[in-house]
């Protein structure tokens, strides 16, 4: 019979007693007392992935429940729910002939209110006694009004049902991202890339066999239906796998950190007040480019080709969807926050590109859509990793809460500019050409923030 042995370190002679001063030290986050060695306190420098006498104690390998739990809550809100509701909206408007416009004023409202409240509930999240009942509080507002809308006949039903989603929706995506940020110590764009392409592949895998039931059993039903498996998805997963931090488990972040810049950075960073109104201005703009994806039909026909080729289009921008962000994560961790997002602007840069000047090659516009779908990476994956590679672990969390709320209200609005630039200037090349220039601008911005990122943090620069 194999004796599991434990690695003790060469210069510890007191492996009991700093075994018990870990477990006092990590139950109730106290300082650690004088003359016990920082290796087993919360201030530790060493790379978390080195495991000394006592780690066995409370280290517990992957935290598979925390992704898990991160992929239900995504996939429940945006997978469930909002990528299935423009199948819902245009059975709405077929049965009960509203005009389509008034009632996407649905997301409007939505974006809208999950904007002003995010900076809210956010704080309550992080600042409550039982996060987790708040998490699951929160689902059920965004779940429940959903599945209530089988009830609805009138149109300002959907809207007062849009206003309680929004409120319930508002905190998810900064919840999901600081909490993966805390449980991780490395690999943390790979991690934050995969739960972010739940939402894409739930929603591909779901909206075939929604439609079916939309046409068998009728848009109540499915809304319905929709609306219990969120909630199942939210609250449930939420409320019981849903761990804030790996202190509260007992347990150090995973990983090791030995080669994170922002690990064990407590200290405030020197960031000049320039750099937060210009991330607010680049992330807002790169981020509002994803609702081009619902102008892909459109821009196929006025390009000559049929509905079924814009079909093709936007399936293709749901395949980059779903690999950008497990590519752009992973190229977080191997070339940092500010690299990544210049090639992802650039990539983006060029994906607009061929639509404006190889209209007539289709595989071309296939390639270019599914590098476009790289843009619905960027508020999930690459804004809180920037984050954090501007701010440290000191700040990066209000930041982060501000940014999302305003990249929420900019999504709020984007979605209408791109169909009317094209109804005033009669084409496409105008919209394009914004989109062009904002990627452009985005690349100029991450590269400049990857030139001064060591001076803000105190480390002079590499000549």
């Amino acid at each position: 019979m194999k004796t599991r042995k434990t690695l003790i370190h060469p210069h510890d002679t007191a492996a009991d007693e700093r075994t018990e001063t870990l477990r006092k030290c990590v139950r109730s986050e106290e300082t650690c007392p004088k003359g016990a060695s920082e290796a087993y306190c919360g201030t530790s420098e060493k790379p978390l992935g080195q495991r000394f006498a006592g780690d066995d104690v409370f280290y517990q390998g992957f935290p598979w429940k925390i992704v898990l739990a991160s992929m239900a809550i995504l996939g429940g809100a945006q997978g469930v729910i909002l990528n299935t509701s423009g199948i819902t909206l245009a059975a709405i408007v077929r049965d009960l002939g509203f005009r389509a416009g008034d009632l996407t004023v649905f997301y409007t409202i939505l974006y809208l209110v999950a904007a002003l409240c995010v900076p809210f509930t956010s704080r309550a999240f992080f600042a409550a006694a039982h996060p987790r009942a708040v998490i699951a509080l929160l689902g059920a507002l965004f779940a429940l009004p959903f599945a209530g809308m089988s009830a609805c006949s009138q149109l300002w039903h959907w809207y007062a049902a849009a206003a309680v989603c929004g409120v319930g929706y508002s905190c998810m995506m900064v919840s999901v991202m600081t909490v993966l940020n805390s449980w991780f110590a490395s690999r943390k764009g790979l991690v934050i890339g995969v739960a972010m392409s739940a939402p894409g592949l739930l929603g591909a895998l779901l909206a075939p066999p929604y439609a079916a039931c939309v046409e068998a059993f009728g848009w109540r039903a499915s809304v319905a239906a929709a609306g219990a498996l969120a909630f199942a998805l939210i609250v449930l997963c939420g409320a019981t796998m849903f761990v804030p931090s790996p202190q509260l488990a007992g347990r150090a972040p995973w990983g090791n950190a030995a080669h994170d810049s922002s690990a064990g950075d407590k200290k405030p960073r020197r960031v000049p007040p320039f750099v937060f109104p210009l991330c607010l201005i680049t992330f807002a703009s790169l981020n509002a480019l994803f609702q081009f994806y619902l102008q892909l039909p459109l821009l196929a026909k006025t390009l000559g080709y049929s509905l079924a080729s814009g079909a093709v289009l936007t399936s293709c921008s749901m395949i980059g969807n779903i690999g950008g962000k497990v590519l752009l994560g992973a190229a977080i961790d191997r070339l940092g926050a500010f690299r990544s997002g210049t090639l992802l602007a650039l990539s983006l840069l060029t994906a607009f590109a061929v639509f404006q000047f190889l209209p007539g090659v289709f595989p071309a516009l296939c390639a270019a859509s599914v590098l476009f779908g790289g843009s619905f990476a960027t508020g999930g994956v690459l804004l809180p990793q920037t984050c954090l590679a501007i701010w440290g672990h000191a700040d990066y969390r209000p930041r982060l809460s501000r940014l999302t709320a305003f990249n929420m209200f900019a999504a709020s609005l984007s979605g209408s500019v791109f169909p009317y630039m094209y109804d005033f200037t009669g084409g496409w090349a105008a919209a394009l050409c914004l989109c062009m220039s904002i990627c452009a601008a985005a690349a100029a911005t991450f590269a400049l923030f990857g030139r001064n990122a060591r001076e803000w943090q105190g480390t002079p620069r590499k000549m």
